[in-house]
């Protein structure tokens, strides 16, 4: 996370890193379930040489990583909600 947005955001507890779309929007969906506000960081990762499949309109693989964070305060019932059933 940029340092700026360390200093001053109320979000600085990482309780999840998703690698995907798909397992991104279940952990969200798990959260928002409970009540959980949350903050989202993400990265994407390409293809790193020339040619690759993944760099055409449809890539096989999602590679996009998410960082979840929550307030201090609810790191406990995020936890708790991610890893619920």
């Amino acid at each position: 996370m940029d340092f700026f947005l360390t200093l001053f955001s109320k979000y600085k507890c990482l309780v999840y890193t998703a690698f995907g779309h798909e397992r991104y929007l279940q952990i969200v969906h798990k959260l928002s379930a409970h009540g959980v506000k949350f903050r989202t960081r993400s990265y994407s990762y390409g293809q790193s040489h020339l040619g690759a499949d993944g760099a055409g309109m449809f890539p096989r693989e999602d590679r996009t990583q998410y960082d979840i964070y929550v307030k201090k305060e609810d790191e406990h019932t995020a936890h708790m909600a991610i890893h619920s059933k």
